[in-house]
């Protein structure tokens, strides 16, 4: 797979350089030709021998391995290759891949920089070899130039199909048509078509229509009625009916209607105790009053709904999880000033959270803190109830917990073989989405029982199913209902 012509790394639009599926693939493959040399040297093996077996492995690999997931599945060709017992080689592998990794990638990475930043600038035979190789510009295949009016454009003769110029020529035709330089830009509408547009202006003007002094006989009304009903007219007698359609009697005399603001049939309302009656009440003496004009007594009013405590309510542990994600990133960095922007803007809940957090971690390195102040100080600076602060504190102790649980787990999980690890690696996305279930406890089990399903080895099955239920078992013991 090491085709020079295949990109390792690619630039991102932040700047920063990343490995191309190709490029891990290859850190992969020199990751294992290192460790498998520095396994042989442990041995006390010759030189010459050494690299003699890892010129083996490498055509071996060469020809056979196609994707990343394939190192570990050839396992026991490297060990015979090797010499060595399969187990050795394993635990080997396992003591040392992420190490070797780091530093193969951290190397390869810098010297297909330099290459990027040291490669010479090419050279082109014609300016349009460079258009090409630049601009990825190509003339579109069956298209020849045609005239239309002051435009050179692109048609194909077979399809009819027009590809108007762009840039300076554009530009210059749309001055020539009094055409606005933008029309069509950002306003939703199309955009407007030169061709189209030279076409109107060299068109011969419409024939004038004269109009005749002498105005037209209107038709009458009859007429126009049998011409648009010529159709369903039968010529029998129209017989007119007042009242509503079905009634037997259409001369019955027509009883007046009573006053309806004077005089009210009021059905008794049985009301209960539950609050959706309660308010159903609450809206139809509302609804009464406004009609009569009649003042009623309110009775007593709902409370107003704290925005602060809904908010609490749905906040969630992903939501938890992805602050202090956002805070990691500055810290990593050290962007000290970053993060002070950052905070600045967040809405006084994150603020909130974040505070308290921050006293949270005091308290489990077994500093003293005062609670009361606490939640006190924070009310006054974000006009949040000190009921909503202390729920929020309950809140952030379990997902602290939840964050310490899972933190403990991938560490548990990074101490099985590597085939175990790359395992990990595609599951852990799910595993973090099913412990966000907690504390329904329920589904969380479903989840990692979906995912376990998955899972072929039934060693690696095990291991999954003994570092789940030790995770599950700790929150359990330690989450506040």
């Amino acid at each position: 797979m090491s085709d020079g012509s295949k990109q390792v790394i690619v630039k991102k639009a932040q700047g920063e350089y990343e490995f191309t599926p190709y490029g891990e693939f290859l850190s992969y493959f020199h990751a294992h030709i290192d460790i498998f040399k520095k396994l042989l040297k442990s041995k006390k093996v010759e030189p010459d021998m050494v690299e003699a077996i890892a010129k083996q492995i490498k055509t071996f690999m060469t020809g056979n391995i196609k994707k990343t997931e394939q190192f570990f599945e050839n396992l026991p060709n490297f060990s015979a290759m090797l010499g060595v017992p399969q187990n050795e080689v394993s635990a080997y592998l396992n003591t040392n891949f992420i190490e070797v990794l780091s530093k193969v990638q951290e190397k390869l990475k810098n010297q297909e920089i330099e290459k990027i930043n040291n490669a010479p600038e090419q050279t082109y035979r014609f300016i349009a070899e460079e258009i090409v190789e630049k601009l990825q510009v190509t003339h579109p295949a069956d298209f020849v130039f045609a005239p239309k009016g002051i435009l050179l454009v692109l048609e194909n003769p077979k399809t009819g199909e027009i590809i108007e110029p762009q840039g300076l020529m554009a530009e210059s035709a749309k001055a020539a048509l009094s055409i606005p330089a933008n029309a069509g830009e950002g306003d939703g509408k199309p955009p407007v078509s030169l061709t189209e547009a030279i076409t109107k202006a060299n068109a011969p003007p419409a024939p004038i229509v004269k109009k005749s002094l002498i105005p037209e006989k209107e038709k009458s009304i009859l007429q126009e009625i049998v011409e648009s009903f010529s159709d369903t007219l039968t010529g029998e007698k129209l017989e007119v009916q007042i009242g509503p359609e079905g009634s037997e009697n259409t001369h019955e005399e027509i009883k007046p209607q009573p006053n309806k603001k004077d005089d009210y049939e009021i059905e008794d309302l049985e009301f209960d105790d539950s609050e959706s009656d309660q308010s159903s009440s609450t809206e139809l003496t509302e609804d009464f009053s406004q009609d009569i004009d009649v003042e009623f007594d309110d009775g007593e009013t709902l409370p107003d709904i704290d925005p602060n405590q809904e908010r609490l309510e749905s906040y969630s542990i992903k939501e938890y999880m992805e602050l202090l994600q956002q805070i990691s990133n500055f810290q990593t960095k050290s962007d000290q000033v970053g993060y002070q922007n950052w905070l600045r803007d967040q809405p006084d809940f994150e603020k909130s959270v974040v505070s308290i957090r921050t006293q949270l971690i005091k308290e489990q390195k077994s500093e003293p803190v005062n609670w009361s102040q606490v939640f006190s100080s924070i009310s006054i600076k974000t006009e949040i109830a000190e009921s909503v602060l202390v729920g929020l504190q309950k809140k952030l102790k379990n997902y602290q917990i939840v964050k310490m649980t899972l933190d403990r787990t991938i560490q548990e999980l990074k101490k099985g073989s590597p085939e175990f690890i790359q395992l990990v690696r595609m599951a852990w996305p799910h595993i973090q989405k099913a412990f966000f279930e907690v504390p329904n406890y329920n589904l969380v089990q479903t989840q990692l029982k979906g995912i376990l399903s998955k899972v072929a080895d039934e060693t690696h099955r095990k291991e999954f199913t003994r570092i789940f239920t030790m995770a599950l078992n700790f929150i359990q013991s330690k989450f506040i209902l």
